[in-house]
């Protein structure tokens, strides 16, 4: 992927951010979760590249991005947060779909990962510019 793609997809991962955030503020905590899961993987795709049709599921991905920043060592993860990115698809499917209320605690968490990605993947961005 190259530098254009990766910073149309750092683009859209602000906005979805962005629309995450809104929602929370108006008490829509699993519309916000879901929001902030697109902007994850979308940060994920400027690590990983897109993946191919049919390929890389949801949490396929997850893992993929795991590896790619460590194999590729652009920042350092916690325990915390390679456990928070695994288990982000199967709380966004039940978010989704599940008739439960994703705790304003719980989604707090995922805004700092989320935030968190934002900055080091814009970091690797701009870097990868610089090539």
């Amino acid at each position: 992927m190259n530098t254009k793609e990766k910073q149309k997809y750092l683009e859209k991962a602000f906005k979805l951010y962005e629309a995450g955030i809104l929602l929370l503020r108006h008490g829509f905590n699993n519309d916000s979760l879901s929001r902030l899961y697109y902007a994850f993987r979308s940060l994920a795709i400027c690590i990983v590249g897109k993946p191919l049709k049919g390929k890389w599921k949801h949490p396929a991905l997850m893992k993929k991005v795991i590896m790619e920043i460590d194999n590729k060592r652009l920042f350092s993860l916690s325990r915390e947060e390679r456990k928070l990115i695994k288990d982000f698809p199967d709380l966004r499917e039940e978010a989704d779909y599940d008739p439960i209320e994703i705790p304003e605690e719980k989604l707090q968490t995922y805004i700092k990962l989320v935030e968190r990605f934002l900055r080091e993947v814009k970091n690797y961005v701009e870097y990868s510019n610089q090539d």
